[in-house]
C-alpha cells in the first residue's frame, strides 16, 4: 500500500504544473498559495477540529516539528512553483522539478545515514534518464535549455521537497496523519496571508471567479492538498523516503497523459520509451535484494 498512496500523491500533484500555468496571468504565486490552502483549511477544519481540541498540548510540544513541516511542505515548495511559472515554459519546470528524488537520496545518505546500494543508484539514474527524455522529446543533444530565474526557484521547490520528505520520516509517533496534517495546512495558510494581502494591494484579484476556476481551487484544495499529502505522508510512513522518491519519477508520465487527454497534445514516442525507463528504474530502485543479510 505504500506504492499505491505514493502513485496517488504523485498523480494528484502531477496536475500542479498545468494549474500554475492556467492561473499565470489570474492571480499571483502568493494569491495562488493562499486560495488553494484556504479551501483546504475550510475541507479539513469539521473533521479534526475535535482531534486538534484534544490533542492540542502534542502539537504544542512539537511546535518546532510542525512549523518545520508547514514551511517546507506548504509555503515554500508549492509557492516556489506559481512563482517559476511567470518566468519558465513547463519543460524547464519538469526537467529540475524532478530532482527531488535527487536530493532526497543526498539528504537520506548525509543525515538519515541509510545506505544507498548499486542496484538503487542504477534505477534512481534510470528513471532521471526516462524523464529527461520524456520531456525533452528524446532530442537530448540538441536541447538548448537557457538559465532564467525560474530555473532557479525550481531548483529550491526540488531541495524543498527533499527536506520535507526527509523530515517526515521523523515524524513523532503521537501524531496523526490527518491531525499533523491539518495543523500543517493551518499554520501555512496563517503564514501565507500577510503575503496574500501584500500581494493583492498591489495586484488586486481580477473578476474572472467562474465556475472553472472556482472548481480548479476546489481540486486544488481536495485533491492536491489534502489527499495527496495524506498518501505521500502514508507512502513515507509504510516504505520510507528513499523509495517514495522513486514513485516521484512518474509525475512526467502522468502529466503526459494528461495533457493529451485534457489538452489535445499528441504523445510521442520518445514519451512511451521515456516511461519505459522510469518504470524500470522504480522496478530496479525498490527491488528487494536476494541476500540473506
Amino acid at each position: 500500500m505504500g506504492y499505491v498512496y505514493a502513485v496517488l500523491a504523485v498523480f494528484f500533484w502531477s496536475f500542479n504544473v498545468i494549474v500554475a500555468k492556467y492561473f499565470v496571468d489570474t492571480f499571483t504565486p502568493w494569491q495562488i498559495s493562499f486560495y488553494r490552502w484556504f479551501f483546504a483549511s475550510v475541507i479539513l477544519f469539521p473533521f479534526v477540529v475535535k482531534e486538534i481540541y484534544k490533542n492540542g498540548d502534542i502539537y504544542f510540544k512539537y511546535w518546532k516539528k510542525v512549523l518545520l513541516y508547514s514551511i517546507f511542505g506548504i509555503i515554500l515548495m508549492n509557492t516556489f512553483s506559481y512563482v517559476a511559472a511567470q518566468t519558465i515554459s513547463a519543460v524547464e519546470m519538469s526537467l529540475i522539478g524532478v530532482m527531488g528524488p535527487v536530493f532526497i537520496v543526498i539528504l537520506s545518505r548525509i543525515f538519515l545515514k541509510i545506505k544507498v546500494s548499486k542496484l538503487q543508484i542504477i534505477g534512481i539514474v534510470l528513471s532521471f534518464l526516462g524523464v529527461v527524455v520524456i520531456i525533452l522529446h528524446g532530442h537530448i543533444l540538441k536541447a538548448n535549455l537557457t538559465f532564467k530565474i525560474g530555473d532557479l526557484w525550481m531548483l529550491m521547490l526540488a531541495l524543498s521537497f527533499a527536506i520535507y520528505s526527509v523530515l517526515m520520516t521523523k515524524k513523532p509517533k503521537e501524531f496523526s496523519q490527518t491531525g499533523l496534517l491539518s495543523m500543517m495546512i493551518f499554520v501555512g495558510t496563517i503564514f501565507i496571508l500577510p503575503l496574500f494581502v501584500w500581494q493583492t494591494i498591489h495586484s488586486p484579484v481580477c473578476d474572472k471567479w467562474d465556475m472553472l476556476t472556482i472548481g480548479t481551487l476546489v481540486y486544488m484544495g481536495l485533491f492536491n492538498s489534502v489527499i495527496s499529502y495524506l498518501c505521500w505522508n502514508l507512502s513515507i510512513e509504510k516504505i520510507g523516503s528513499l523509495k517514495s522518491s522513486v514513485i516521484y519519477y512518474l509525475m512526467p508520465v502522468f502529466s503526459s497523459i494528461e495533457a493529451y487527454f485534457l489538452l489535445g497534445e499528441e504523445i510521442y514516442s520518445s514519451q512511451i520509451y521515456g516511461g519505459i525507463l522510469v518504470l524500470l528504474g522504480i522496478y530496479l530502485t525498490n527491488r528487494k535484494s536476494k541476500s540473506k543479510s
